[in-house]
């Protein structure tokens, strides 16, 4: 498997996720419910964002010239920001209101990716390394594939 057909994969997980926490969010009446919520988005993010970071490294002189990398970076710490500011959030309407736009962002960064960085891997990495980077997936995830 490819790292861009993996990491494509992870999007359509956490798409799932992002979806329910969206419906839900609303009617959740706690903010440590919220905080729970945000706090296992976030467990999730920081393994999938370091995998790609991975790939990201490779592509970082074409992301650079495409004017790409400020984005892509502008996203990930906008990310880091809302949900440690959730953390610290001292009502529930406040944290409802950053995760609300934590998944915005995030659906925004998952789209620039597979619109642009994904497709953009795909023509400038060699075959082979998008499969050894798959494979490194692979191994970081403890998952087997044939």
């Amino acid at each position: 498997m490819k790292i861009t057909e993996a990491l494509i994969a992870e999007h359509g997980a956490f798409y799932a996720q992002l979806d329910y926490l969206e419906k839900t969010l609303p009617s959740m009446k706690t903010l440590a419910e919220i905080k729970a919520s945000a706090a296992l988005l976030e467990c999730a993010l920081k393994t999938h964002a370091k995998l790609e970071d991975d790939l990201f490294a490779v592509l970082e002189p074409s992301l650079d010239q495409l004017g790409k990398l400020e984005t892509v970076r502008h996203d990930h710490e906008a990310i880091d920001t809302c949900l440690a500011m959730i953390k610290h959030a001292k009502s529930r309407p406040e944290a409802q209101r950053i995760l609300s736009r934590v998944a915005h962002v995030i659906r925004h960064e998952f789209d620039l990716e597979e619109r642009i960085i994904f497709p953009m891997a795909e023509k400038l990495l060699r075959p082979e390394t998008l499969l050894k980077l798959g494979k490194m997936w692979a191994a970081k995830r403890e998952v087997t594939v044939s």
